[in-house]
């Protein structure tokens, strides 16, 4: 484990307990979130060293990288993936004004496909190399497994990352990254979980989103907007991911009683994105669009 001295975003060393939770996926172990005095941000203290990170995602019900179908939490989100694939095709296609697009932490490759059925030139970053061979097999296109391996003057119109800056240790590198191979008008798509949200503010501890220790970072609209516009980004628009709040209900319930409570989980979700739409637009998980300054 390390211990973080300074915040990640604005290196103050006024960092404070936040809550405590538990890793319900892999380990059991408890891990402590903190919180910046100085900026509000959340982040996991101590966090696992990165070359140790690896074993925290070895569970077959990580369905990002497994891709199980099993049990009805696995079935609805694939059933939901699906539908929610050509919605994020929906939201890009206005921004098209050249093809080449980038997707980070590009899992199993599903949304490059879908991309590439759009008429993108793809590409996508993939850690783990069982991962990326999935996504190779499915799309054909380059994967890359670290950034250092996209060519040093391709630039992109799109590039996203899905629910995958949470998970990112190097952000100074990652953000480098974006400014450099991103079109002048091209955008960056970033989707994190929201603290901010209803659910979150229910369930506390229990929240599935926080889903320690594979999530070191914890972002809310003001620090993801306050982390971009360091490095030259302003945020254009923001979209709710309507689905993840039932999803994340769900689980959240089963780590807080043992029982899923599809009906309650279901009003949660509902009342979540409700709330989000009428007040202050904190959804479970929110799509950030930016663009170069």
């Amino acid at each position: 484990m390390e211990i973080i001295s300074n915040c990640p975003i604005c290196q103050s060393q006024h960092i404070e307990s936040f809550l405590e939770a538990k890793d319900y996926t892999v380990s059991g172990e408890f891990f402590k979130i903190v919180q910046c005095r100085s900026c509000d941000f959340l982040f996991t203290n101590p966090r696992p060293l990165a070359k140790e990170a690896g074993k925290y995602y070895q569970s077959e019900t990580y369905i990002s990288h497994s891709n199980t179908k099993e049990g009805i939490v696995n079935k609805l989100y694939h059933w939901v993936r699906n539908f929610t694939l050509q919605q994020k095709i929906n939201w890009i296609r206005s921004y098209k004004n050249s093809n080449k697009l980038l997707d980070i932490g590009c899992g199993n490759g599903h949304f490059l496909q879908a991309c590439q059925s759009a008429g993108w030139d793809v590409r996508g970053m993939e850690l783990d190399p069982q991962t990326a061979a999935k996504a190779t097999e499915l799309t054909k296109a380059k994967i890359a497994g670290k950034l250092s391996e996209i060519e040093s003057q391709e630039k992109f119109q799109i590039i996203s990352l899905w629910h995958v800056l949470e998970h990112v240790y190097e952000l100074d590198e990652y953000f480098t990254f974006f400014k450099k191979h991103l079109n002048e008008n091209g955008k960056l798509l970033i989707a994190v979980p929201n603290p901010k949200s209803h659910d979150a503010e229910k369930f506390k501890s229990h929240w599935a989103a926080y889903d320690v220790p594979r999530h070191i970072h914890h972002f809310t609209p003001k620090t993801i907007q306050f982390l971009a516009s360091k490095y030259g980004f302003k945020l254009v628009k923001t979209r709710g991911l309507l689905f993840d709040s039932f999803y994340i209900s769900i689980l959240s319930n089963e780590y807080q009683s043992g029982k899923k409570k599809l009906l309650a989980s279901f009003i949660t979700g509902a009342f979540s994105n409700l709330k989000a739409f009428i007040f202050n637009g904190n959804y479970s998980s929110n799509l950030y669009i930016f663009e170069n300054e």
